[in-house]
């Protein structure tokens, strides 16, 4: 079964909205996936999380195997992502994970999971969904994980 690639905008979702204390079945079936390789992430996602001002980076990086580290095969396919469908800019305003996600998604086959919409204009900076599009890559909202999975919370 190819991973689900889990961008950083579904575990804030998850850290804010499904607290571990309250919804331990969830927290119990995310560990589950995570211990199976179903449920990956690229190692820059954390890097993003740590800018929080929560625990959810910690809480995270406590679970062995979540974190895709960096390598020569991510690093040219982020870079190539990054090429054919620009998802961050050099001011570092837009999510800096996001071609890594999507790239790590590439290199394993998996499916990108995001918080993220579409574009609304065509001109408008382009989001992980477009870039799923553009490149061929799976792509599910919460709801579409949930689903595919068979997740209850």
């Amino acid at each position: 079964m190819p991973p689900y690639i889990v961008d950083a905008s579904i575990f804030i979702r998850i850290w804010r909205h499904h607290p571990p204390d309250i919804f331990r079945r969830l927290w119990s079936q995310l560990d589950r996936a995570i211990a199976d390789g179903h449920v990956r992430s690229p190692e820059e996602v954390l890097h993003e999380l740590e800018d929080g001002e929560d625990d959810l980076a910690e809480t995270l990086a406590a679970r062995g195997g979540l974190f895709i580290p960096l390598d020569d095969a991510l690093a040219r396919a982020t870079e190539a992502v990054q090429a054919a469908c620009p998802l961050t800019d050099a001011a570092g305003e837009r999510s800096r994970g996001d071609p890594f996600v999507v790239a790590c998604a590439q290199l394993t086959r998996g499916t990108v999971v995001s918080g993220e919409r579409p574009r609304k204009a065509p001109d408008a900076p382009p989001k992980i969904p477009d870039a799923c599009e553009q490149l061929h890559v799976p792509h599910l909202d919460w709801f579409g994980f949930l689903r595919a999975t068979g997740w209850d919370l």
